[in-house]
C-alpha cells in the first residue's frame, strides 16, 4: 500500500473547491498538506476541513518535505511564476489552465519538469469523462478520422472575475479563456499533429469587457482532416457538441456525457449527473475533477496515466497564440469599439427573465 501523495493547493478561490470535493473523495490516495493564498483566511478555510496547514508564502510551503506534489489554482497570471517555482523546489505540479500566458512559456515549464524529473500536467479538466476515455479506447472501432466539429456556447452577462473586464483585447478573452477546452479535445484527436493552416474570426457583442466574447475557428491538419470550432458567451442556452466524422461513421459527444456512434447510445452518465445541461449548474462536473486528480496521482507515482502533459499543453498555447495573430488580422475584429447596444440589452433582459424563472420554480 502507498501512502496518500502529499498535496498543496497554491489558489484557494472560487475553482479551489471543485479540486478539494477531489480530494475529499480519494481520501487513500492524496491528502492536503497545505493550502496557500495571499488571502490567509481563503487558505485557512480551504486548509482547516483537511488539518491541513495554512499559509501565504509559497516558498515556505513549497520547503515543506511533506509536500511531493503542488496544484495550481491560482489567477492566470501566476501560474507559470508558481509552476518554475514548484518544478525548482521538486514537487511535481498540476496547474489549471493555461500553464502560461504563451505557448513559448509553456514549452519552457515543460522542458524544465523532463529536466528535473517531476510531472507536469495540465487541468484539462474535460478530457476526463468516461465518454472521452470511451472514445480514445474505441478509435480503431471508428475507421480514419476526417473531420471534427466543437460547438461551445454559454452564456455569461459580464465579468466573472473583476480581471476579465481589465484583460486587453490582445491578450484575448473568449480565445484565450475558454477557447483551450476546444482545441484540447480537437489537438488530442488529431493525435501528434498541429495544424497546418489556421483561420479564425472573433467579435465583441458585450460591453462589459475588451476582449471578443465569440468566434469561429476553422483548423486544417496533415492527412487532409479538418476542424472547426464555435465558442460563444452570448448563447442563453447552453451548447456542448463534439461531432467527429470517421470513415465508418459520425461519433456525437453531447453535454460532455452522451456518446453516441452512427446515432446508438454507447455511453450514458450516472443518474442524476444531467440534471437541465441547458443552464449553468446543471451537471454535476465532480467526477471530471475527481478522475482528472486519479490520473495526476497515477503519473506522480510513475504509472501508466491519462493525465494532459506540460508538452502537450504548449501545444494547445502555441495554437492559441496563432490563432489570436489570425482573429487580430481579421475582419470580424475582436477589438470592435462599439458592440450593437441592442444586442447588450438583449442579454440583460434574458438573464432577469431567467433570474425570475428560477425563483418562480423554487
Amino acid at each position: 500500500m502507498e501512502n496518500p501523495l502529499g498535496l498543496a493547493l497554491v489558489g484557494c478561490g472560487r475553482i479551489s473547491g471543485a479540486h478539494l470535493g477531489a480530494v475529499g473523495q480519494l481520501a487513500d490516495r492524496v491528502r492536503l498538506v497545505a493550502a496557500v493564498d495571499r488571502d490567509l483566511a481563503a487558505a485557512q478555510a480551504a486548509a482547516q476541513p483537511f488539518g491541513a496547514v495554512a499559509s501565504d508564502d509559497l516558498a515556505q510551503v513549497l520547503a515543506m518535505p511533506e509536500v511531493e506534489a503542488v496544484l495550481i489554482a491560482s489567477p492566470n497570471d501566476l501560474h507559470a511564476e508558481q509552476a518554475m517555482a514548484a518544478i525548482a523546489a521538486g514537487k511535481h505540479v498540476l496547474v489549471e489552465k493555461p500553464l502560461a500566458p504563451t505557448g513559448a512559456q509553456a514549452l519552457a515549464l515543460a522542458q524544465a519538469a523532463a529536466d528535473k524529473g517531476v510531472v507536469l500536467a495540465a487541468g484539462h479538466t474535460y478530457r476526463q469523462g468516461p465518454a472521452f476515455h470511451y472514445l480514445l479506447d474505441h478509435w480503431q472501432n471508428f475507421g480514419k478520422l476526417m473531420a471534427v466539429e466543437v460547438t461551445s456556447c454559454v452564456r455569461w452577462n459580464g465579468p466573472q472575475a473583476p480581471w476579465w473586464a481589465t484583460r486587453k483585447p490582445e491578450e484575448g478573452l473568449i480565445l484565450s479563456l475558454f477557447a483551450p477546452h476546444s482545441l484540447d479535445f480537437v489537438q488530442m484527436c488529431m493525435g501528434a499533429d498541429d495544424p497546418i493552416r489556421v483561420h479564425a474570426e472573433a467579435a465583441r457583442w458585450q460591453t462589459g469587457w475588451q476582449g471578443e466574447d465569440q468566434a469561429m475557428i476553422l483548423l486544417a491538419y496533415p492527412g487532409r482532416r479538418m476542424a472547426s470550432v464555435h465558442i460563444s458567451y452570448n448563447q442563453p442556452s447552453i451548447i456542448d457538441r463534439k461531432v467527429l466524422h470517421f470513415s465508418k461513421g459520425v461519433v456525437e459527444i453531447e453535454d460532455g456525457e452522451f456518446l453516441r456512434f452512427n446515432r446508438e447510445l454507447l455511453v450514458k452518465p450516472a443518474p442524476g449527473v444531467v440534471r437541465d445541461a441547458r443552464v449553468m449548474g446543471g451537471r454535476d462536473l465532480g467526477h471530471y475533477f475527481r478522475i482528472q486528480m486519479e490520473e495526476f496521482i497515477a503519473a506522480a507515482r510513475g504509472r501508466p496515466h491519462r493525465s494532459v502533459s506540460g508538452f502537450d499543453a504548449a501545444r494547445t498555447i502555441a495554437l492559441i497564440d496563432r490563432i489570436l495573430a489570425d482573429a487580430r488580422r481579421n475582419g470580424a475584429d475582436a477589438i470592435d469599439p462599439s458592440p450593437p447596444p441592442e444586442l447588450a440589452l438583449d442579454i440583460t433582459a434574458n438573464v432577469q427573465a431567467d433570474a425570475f424563472s428560477r425563483r418562480k420554480e423554487a
